[in-house]
């Protein structure tokens, strides 16, 4: 009996959730200033930025802070490993669109990735490098322990941080209290210019599905269209 192919999850189920988390980021980006001094760890979910992780540390008890922040960051980087892992190049060459990377940042970064992939997913597991490791082929069990692994690293890091420097935090917290509605207002204004510049961020789960899609039937058709070797 023939092996039937394994089912591939849609792309739109896929990216779905990092739609919908980019834009929640986004405005809690604006409301910034506001949420982080009264709703540390809301922030911290919404939007887990590194200066959002050191400016909740010193507000908020080791327990939820080291529960909320490790859900936060680790909830996308399987979509983006198995998004790589079922599309390859496709989710590549769209990541790399997604960057208006012309001159091919990531594929530059691929050649050095492959031979220190594992010391950049413990360090670095952005969305990007996420899909990287799943097109390039790593294991699952090992992405997930180095993923596991440095996202605990990396909020020990920053509840230390924020233990050691805890005064000097709270003087900046003070001041953002202080000055909050002018804080806000100016972290709107930054936000909104910078999504004017990233229309991409607003794209449907659809739409990305369609890009994607359309990127793998243009392999294909120039996969047909080549010439056979001599």
């Amino acid at each position: 009996m023939d092996e039937q192919p394994r089912r591939r999850i849609p792309v739109a189920v896929l990216v779905a959730p990092i739609v919908v988390l980019s834009v929640v980021g986004m405005v809690a980006d604006a409301l910034g200033p506001g949420l982080i001094t009264r709703r540390p760890l809301l922030q911290m979910f919404l939007n887990p930025r590194n200066r959002y992780l050191i400016l909740a540390a010193p507000q908020v008890d080791m327990i939820p802070f080291f529960v909320v922040g490790f859900c936060r960051l680790i909830l996308t980087d399987p979509l983006g490993y198995l998004l790589g892992r079922q599309h390859g190049d496709a989710a590549l060459k769209w990541a790399e669109e997604k960057l208006g990377d012309e001159a091919g940042f990531i594929r530059k970064v691929e050649r050095f990735f492959r031979r220190a992939a594992p010391v950049v997913i413990l360090v670095a597991p952005n969305l990007y490098m996420c899909i990287l490791a799943g097109a390039t082929g790593m294991k699952a069990r090992t992405f997930f322990a180095l993923n596991i692994t440095g996202t605990l690293g990396r909020l020990t890091l920053f509840w230390v941080a924020g233990d050691a420097f805890r005064d000097e935090l709270e003087s900046v917290l003070d001041v953002i209290q202080r000055y909050q509605l002018p804080l806000i207002a100016l972290s709107v204004v930054v936000v909104v210019l910078q999504a004017s510049r990233r229309r991409e961020a607003f794209e449907s789960p659809q739409e990305i599905e369609d890009e994607i899609e359309a990127i793998e039937a243009e392999a294909e058709e120039g996969r047909g269209a080549a010439p056979p070797s001599a």
